[in-house]
């Protein structure tokens, strides 16, 4: 049926939040705004504070981006062989077991650089699984209530986004706060550099879990 129809917003977020697979996906999404701007917003922290130049930032997120953009065409052929469940945990498996090592080691650069490189991966599986997921949502949506909510799907996605990087902003400025960071010193405090560690470590792979 091609008739369009007012929908009160109080009765689509009844549909749309009473329906399990929207509400996973939704979280989803959350927890991976919370770990890509953690690690995306440490870095240039941990550059420069922990390995004294700013310029390796380039490097390093390249390293991120790449890994990213060519696990993005395998994806589909992944979520062919494990299905879309199994695949989008294996998202959070990148995003937590990626960070072992340099939770463990969070001196070693080279340890940086596999949580990055798995982090990458782990961004382009989610990335693509709960973008495709809004499209399979529609139609389930539709299929139930024969009502067809696109915009409000993308909406609350975009919106879960949002708040998920601005509740890992909030956690960054919180912990170094507490821990004592002073932008004005150039050699900061053993107490600020365990928060940077630990906001590209432990942090993000807590989430990582959880996905």
């Amino acid at each position: 049926n091609e008739e369009e129809e007012h929908v009160g917003i109080f009765h689509i977020f009844k549909v749309l939040y009473s329906y399990k697979p929207f509400v996973l996906n939704t979280v989803y999404i959350l927890f991976y705004g919370i770990i890509t701007l953690s690690l995306l917003t440490c870095l240039t922290y941990y550059c420069t504070y922990v390995l004294g130049s700013s310029d390796d930032v380039t490097v390093i997120e390249a390293v991120y981006l790449i890994a990213s953009l060519v696990t993005t065409v395998f994806v589909s052929k992944i979520d062919a062989k494990l299905g879309r469940k199994k695949t989008m945990i294996l998202g959070g498996i990148f995003f937590a077991f990626g960070k072992i090592w340099f939770i463990l080691q969070p001196m070693s650069l080279a340890a940086l650089y596999v949580n990055c490189l798995t982090t990458g991966i782990g961004v382009a599986i989610t990335f693509v699984m709960f973008n495709t997921n809004r499209n399979n949502l529609s139609d389930l949506v539709e299929w139930r209530e024969g009502r067809r909510y696109d915009g409000m799907i993308g909406t609350a996605d975009n919106l879960s986004t949002k708040l998920g990087e601005a509740l890992a902003a909030k956690l960054l400025t919180g912990a170094l706060a507490h821990a004592g960071y002073d932008a004005n010193l150039t050699v900061q405090p053993d107490s600020a550099i365990n928060a940077i560690n630990a906001m590209l470590g432990w942090v993000p792979a807590l989430f990582g879990l959880l996905i």
